[in-house]
């Protein structure tokens, strides 16, 4: 018996609280997984069930994989109640591949990470959409100088914007600029979903995703809804941020999402004279539980592009972002 179907016949004898049913049997128990290290992790929908009795039911869980001799036990819990109705389907139509780029860490530069990459699939020739799912702090619109506000059409189907050849959707198309977005988790991740399901992308090679900082209510949704072909994780060298990146890694193994691989951003810059300088610390991709695809130098150039909306297209930012484009299209069969 593997460990996985160890931990299978543990949780197989319980039943559950509220469904006529075994608690793996009910669909409440999604995304289990048993690391080398002996910790298990899975998901637990507890849509149904008060503060109360999720906690109640969590402690059990994972008493239960304890006793089974697990060494450690990593829950997620994920309830949708209250969400805005989202589409079952659990694909975006017309899309062949869904990414999520997302990072444990704020400040770390993935949203300029995301749209570059976006950029560099399409110079591939690939059709590409690009989705910022951070619904309270949109950026991509002022990262690709979109103005424009999305459209929808009589059956309420929204319009992705065109800019620079991808095809892109946001909140920062649709809500004021000006104005917060005080929604609750679930809110928010009911509108990511939407706007992926209920847009009209066309035909599309690759729907690239930012996500906001943290692993939280919207990579729930993207990992369960969207069924995302596999999430890129970004970081920069310094500690605090390698840290945060190790557990969005493992967050997105919890959910059965394949971690492509982990670019390291502002890995370095050049001095005058030649030398490299290291702000953050000198890169060490060593225990970060994925591969280091590209380390991006820490470049003026870019802040300066990606202030006026005019992302560059050459430049070791660029060239960087244009391999590990390269390496997802591989990974991908793209």
């Amino acid at each position: 018996m593997t460990d996985r179907e160890q931990a299978v016949a543990a949780l197989q004898e319980m039943t559950d609280p509220k469904r006529s049913a075994g608690l793996m049997q009910s669909g409440r128990v999604s995304g289990l997984t048993v690391r080398e290290d002996g910790t298990a992790g899975l998901v637990l929908a507890v849509d149904d069930l008060t503060r109360a009795e999720a906690q109640a039911l969590e402690s059990a869980v994972g008493a239960r994989l304890r006793a089974a001799g697990f060494a450690a036990v990593r829950i997620i819990q994920t309830s949708e109640r209250g969400a805005a109705p989202v589409a079952d389907a659990g694909a975006v139509a017309g899309v062949r591949h869904v990414i999520g780029v997302g990072a444990g860490k704020g400040g770390v530069g993935k949203s300029t990470v995301a749209a570059g990459l976006a950029l560099a699939l399409k110079r591939r020739g690939l059709a590409v959409g690009l989705l910022d799912g951070d619904i309270q702090g949109p950026s991509l619109h002022i990262l690709l100088g979109v103005k424009e506000r999305a459209k929808a059409t009589a059956d309420k189907q929204l319009l992705p914007v065109e800019a620079h050849g991808l095809k892109m959707l946001g909140m920062g198309l649709m809500a004021d600029p000006d104005k917060a977005v005080a929604w609750r988790g679930p809110m928010v991740a009911g509108a990511l979903v939407q706007m992926a399901t209920v847009a009209d992308w066309g035909a599309l090679d690759v729907l690239v995703v930012d996500l906001p900082p943290g692993t939280g209510d919207v990579h729930l949704a993207l990992a369960q809804k969207l069924k995302p072909s596999g999430a890129l994780v970004v970081t920069t060298p310094q500690a605090l941020a390698t840290a945060d990146a190790r557990r969005a890694v493992s967050f997105f193994g919890v959910v059965q999402v394949p971690v492509l691989g982990v670019v390291m951003n502002m890995a370095g810059m050049p001095a005058p004279d030649g030398t490299m300088l290291y702000p953050f610390g000198k890169p060490d991709g060593a225990g970060l539980g994925a591969e280091v695809l590209a380390e991006l130098p820490l470049d003026p150039a870019v802040v300066e592009a990606s202030d006026a909306g005019r992302p560059l297209a050459t430049g070791a930012v660029a060239e960087g972002l244009d391999l590990v484009a390269a390496r997802l299209a591989a990974q991908l069969g793209l």
